[in-house]
């Protein structure tokens, strides 16, 4: 009953989401908001707008299950996850409409900002409503504990304290008459008795907290009796620390195999990042190809020496690669190296010196707007590096990481990061590792839109030394 009704509202939802996204397109054209010439719109391109937005919109509903229940979701999530389907809809469009017709159709910031608008008002209409109802002890789901532990006394008090989440614990079967249950939770029995109490009870969900004296056959005879009730289960095992590992459901044949993962689990937005890679290095490519024939062609005329600096770097998972950079410094820059070890001005692993004597005229100047980097969008290209991650590191420094800071190579390296847009010659190595374990934690598309767009303010400002 509980999932028909969800579905009706979340097919209300997406219908509602899908006409504002329709009326968002059309409105960017009449309301006089950008200087862009567009193109005209005929009926029939106009049908093409709508239909290609809500083909689009299904699509990613479908894959990011933009429309499941997020009961226990911030707002900033939600808002994080609208932003970044809004931007891939409306990017996907626009590379369409220039690809076919030469030109847009459609305003992007304008057609941006109202669908963003018309998407984000609803859901705060039914949030701020649905947070009304649950003040006044309404629209709450019956949530039964089974088992004990910590992670079920922590979860017990955390439903406790966010009423807004309208789930309510009503009671507790521990597996033994022995073991205690979380403060303040009504105890029905054991499990021994949960057939009788999912009979006599409404049960909207099972929080399954089995602590490490519970038996593989006490567990899967919880999960089967959810399973012929129709009740849904979740599974909270006590004796599981995670920390930083993201658990996935993942399968070898037909064998289910959970995999904690280091880095983001989100395998539908990291095809995304990935498509924006292929998709942004090859314009930077082509359309950057004067400022790239001309730093080459600087770097040349400067000493004759090489035009690029190849150094063998760690991907992810620490796979090495050969990163392209502009040569900066002199040609014999390596042999020089062991001269000035001593004026290391960086504590760590890597070498950092403000005032290099091996820099170049030429290069001191494409480092201040940071175009040594530019060839490197040959390596996003081809997959061995991103737009945004944390920086390639060379062998011998992961050599003398700390067994904390390797984890930043669960990830594909990336242009420009945190710490590239955070003064990074200030910083010391322990914080640059700590930003780059936060972008791990913290990832989204968004992020990536964030930092891509503080770079380009870096590399204006040039403040790229």
């Amino acid at each position: 009953m509980l999932q028909a009704h969800h579905r009706i509202f979340a097919s209300t939802i997406f219908g509602l989401d899908l006409a504002l996204l329709s009326a968002a397109a059309l409105a960017s054209r009449v309301l006089p908001f950008s200087s862009l010439e567009l193109l005209p719109m005929p009926l029939l391109h106009a049908v093409g707008v709508v239909a290609l937005f809500s083909a689009t919109w299904v699509i990613l509903s479908v894959r990011l299950d933009l429309y499941h229940s997020r009961r226990t979701e911030t707002l900033i999530h939600e808002i994080q996850v609208l932003v970044e389907a809004l931007i891939f809809t409306i990017g996907l469009q626009l590379m369409i409409q220039v690809v076919l017709l030469g030109g847009l159709e459609i305003e992007p910031t304008a057609t941006l900002v109202f669908a963003f608008a018309g998407l984000l008002l609803p859901r705060l209409f039914i949030r701020t409503l649905l947070r009304f109802l649950r003040r006044k002890g309404r629209n709450f789901r019956e949530v039964l504990v089974v088992g004990y532990g910590d992670s079920a006394s922590a979860i017990t008090e955390l439903l406790r304290k966010n009423r807004q989440y309208g789930l309510r614990v009503f009671g507790a079967v521990p597996f033994t008459k022995e073991s205690d249950v979380p403060q303040g939770v009504r105890e029905l029995g054991t499990t021994e008795d949960l057939e009788t109490i999912l009979q006599e009870y409404t049960v909207d969900a099972v929080l399954l907290c089995p602590s490490r004296g519970a038996t593989s056959g006490q567990i899967q005879k919880v999960i089967d009796l959810c399973d012929l009730v129709g009740v849904v289960c979740h599974f909270a095992p006590s004796y599981l620390t995670l920390s930083n590992l993201a658990p996935m459901m993942v399968h070898y044949g037909s064998l289910p195999v959970f995999a904690f993962r280091p880095g983001p689990v989100a395998p539908v937005r990291l095809a995304i990042k990935r498509a924006l890679d292929i998709v942004l290095s090859a314009m930077a490519i082509i359309f950057g190809a004067p400022l790239l024939l001309g730093c080459a062609i600087a770097v040349k005329l400067e000493d004759g020496g090489p035009i690029f600096f190849k150094q063998v770097r760690l991907g992810r998972n620490a796979r090495p690669f050969l990163c392209l950079k502009f040569r900066s410094m002199c040609i014999d820059a390596e042999d020089k190296k062991k001269e000035i070890e001593g004026e290391n001005e960086q504590a760590g692993p890597v070498f950092k010196m403000k005032d290099d004597p091996r820099i170049t005229r030429v290069g001191r100047f494409m480092r201040k707007y940071s175009f040594d980097e530019l060839p490197q969008f040959f390596n996003v290209f081809f997959g061995q590096m991103s737009l945004v991650g944390p920086r390639p590191p060379i062998p011998s420094e992961v050599i003398e990481y700390d067994w904390w800071q390797r984890r930043r190579l669960s990830v594909r390296p990336g242009i420009t990061c945190t710490w590239q847009v955070s003064g990074r010659n200030e910083i010391s190595f322990e914080q640059w590792m700590e930003m780059d374990l936060d972008y791990i934690d913290r990832w989204s598309l968004t992020e990536d839109f964030r930092l891509m767009a503080r770079t380009v303010g870096t590399m204006i400002k040039g403040s790229g030394m």
